[in-house]
C-alpha cells in the first residue's frame, strides 16, 4: 500500500513540470556549464554522475552530462588560487665570473714587459691561484681589497717657490689611485720570498690584507706629508 502510494506520488510529481521548483531548473542548466568551464580532471566523476542521475529523476529527463570535460565539484566551486610569481635571481648574488675584469686587465698591463701580453695574463692567473691556495678563499675579492687598501688618496708634488722647495699635496682620481696602488704592491713584492713573480706577488697581496706591508707604510707617510703641507694645496 505504501509503495503504491509512493509510486503514484512520484508519477504525479514527474508528470507536472510546472510544480518543479525553479532552483532545480536553474541547477540543472548551470551544472553542465560549470562542468564545461572546468579543467579536464575527472577525479570526482562518480559525484557528478550521481548528481546528474538525481536531477534526471527529479526533472524526468533522460539527458546526461558529458563527464569527459568535467572536473571535481571542489575545483568548480572553490575560488582559483592566485599564482605567485617566480622570483628572478639577483645578478649581484650569482656566482658567475665576468668575461673580463677591468682590474685584472689593468694589473696585466702593469706587468707587461716587451709586449708579451700572454705572459702577463698568465702571471695574473697564477697569482690568483696562489692566493686561493694560501687563503682557501675567493682570490678576486682579496686582490681588489688589497689594491684599494694600498692606493693613496693624495700625492705630494715638490715645487720651487722664491728659491725654496715647497711640497704641494694634490688629490688623485680613481684611476690614478689604483695605478699608484698597483705600482706600490709590485714594488713591495720584490722583497718577498718566492721563486716566481706570481708567488711573490700573491704573498705581498696577502700581507697588504693583513696590514703588514711596506705599501701601506708608504701610503701612510704620503698622507701624513700631505696633512703637514695642506696649507700649500691649491684650492679652486
Amino acid at each position: 500500500m505504501r509503495s503504491a502510494t509512493f509510486n503514484a506520488s512520484r508519477h504525479l510529481f514527474l508528470s507536472c513540470p510546472q510544480r518543479i521548483p525553479p532552483s532545480f531548473v536553474a541547477l540543472r542548466h548551470t551544472l553542465p556549464v560549470l562542468a564545461r568551464r572546468a579543467n579536464s580532471s575527472t577525479t570526482d566523476e562518480r559525484t557528478l554522475t550521481q548528481s546528474a542521475e538525481l536531477l534526471d529523476s527529479l526533472m524526468g529527463s533522460s539527458s546526461s552530462l558529458d563527464l569527459k570535460t568535467s572536473s571535481s565539484l571542489s575545483d568548480i566551486l572553490s575560488p582559483p588560487t592566485p599564482q605567485t610569481p617566480t622570483p628572478t635571481p639577483d645578478p649581484s648574488q650569482m656566482l658567475i665570473p665576468p668575461a673580463s675584469d677591468p682590474l685584472l686587465h689593468f694589473l696585466a698591463s702593469s706587468l707587461l714587459n716587451h709586449g708579451k701580453r700572454a705572459r702577463a695574463e698568465r702571471i695574473v692567473s697564477r697569482t690568483l691561484l696562489y692566493i686561493h691556495a694560501l687563503t682557501r678563499a675567493p682570490p678576486l675579492p682579496i686582490l681588489r681589497h688589497a689594491l684599494i687598501t694600498a692606493s693613496p688618496a693624495v700625492k705630494c708634488i715638490s715645487q720651487k717657490r722664491s728659491g725654496k722647495n715647497v711640497v704641494r699635496p694634490a688629490a688623485l682620481t680613481e684611476k690614478q689611485r689604483i695605478r699608484a696602488g698597483v705600482h706600490a704592491v709590485l714594488a713591495a713584492s720584490k722583497n718577498k720570498s718566492g721563486k716566481t713573480v706570481e708567488e711573490r706577488l700573491a704573498r705581498e697581496i696577502i700581507a697588504v690584507v693583513n696590514g703588514d706591508s711596506k705599501a701601506i707604510t708608504d701610503k701612510e707617510l704620503a698622507h701624513k706629508q700631505a696633512m703637514v703641507n695642506r696649507g700649500n694645496a691649491l684650492v679652486k
